[in-house]
């Protein structure tokens, strides 16, 4: 999960995507569970999955950019807003905090970022990259049994904007 993780985070393109386990390595690695298991049972080692969301590494139909209101009275740097957003999305996105199969729903993670980066942002939405999908697709991506849902987001997937209009959002008419 490190070494995924890594990749996941790399900016700078050196990080290679490493290999996922395959039923035979996962089998000598996690053989000792064969002493619990019934004698009619039998194991099946499959390797989890992450699901990628909102950034560049993520599927096209996944990929998002966090449109980040600043609040009028900061005075924080727009770079430093990015970088604020981009730390506390990955440490709301921890393995720690996450089950298989478990829903991503945008509100609770917005929440989480108004809680953490208040008072400096006013708002924050993601607006799905591509255009073809309307404002509020991502807000709930269902993982299955086997996936663990993880950000690849980065400072590029952020936009300091100075407020959400329609066309920020991507919407043709008014909201």
């Amino acid at each position: 999960a490190d070494d995924f993780l890594a990749w996941v985070r790399d900016t700078s393109n050196t990080v290679e995507m490493p290999e996922s386990p395959d039923s035979v390595s996962l089998a000598r690695d996690f053989g000792e569970l064969e002493n619990y298991k019934v004698v009619s049972d039998s194991l099946i080692y499959n390797s989890a999955k992450f699901k990628l969301i909102i950034g560049d590494k993520a599927d096209a139909g996944l990929r998002a950019i966090f449109k980040v209101v600043k609040n009028p009275g900061s005075t924080i740097s727009d770079n430093d807003i990015k970088t604020n957003l981009i730390e506390a999305v990955n440490t709301f996105f921890s393995l720690e905090n996450w089950e298989f199969g478990e829903t991503f729903y945008f509100s609770d993670l917005s929440a989480y970022l108004h809680k953490v980066l208040a008072p400096t942002i006013a708002s924050v939405v993601i607006v799905p990259s591509d255009t073809a999908k309307a404002f509020g697709n991502l807000y709930q991506i269902n993982a299955e049994a086997n996936e663990i849902i993880q950000s690849a987001a980065t400072v590029d997937n952020v936009m300091v904007i100075s407020a959400l209009t329609a066309a920020q959002l991507n919407q043709t008419s008014g909201i």
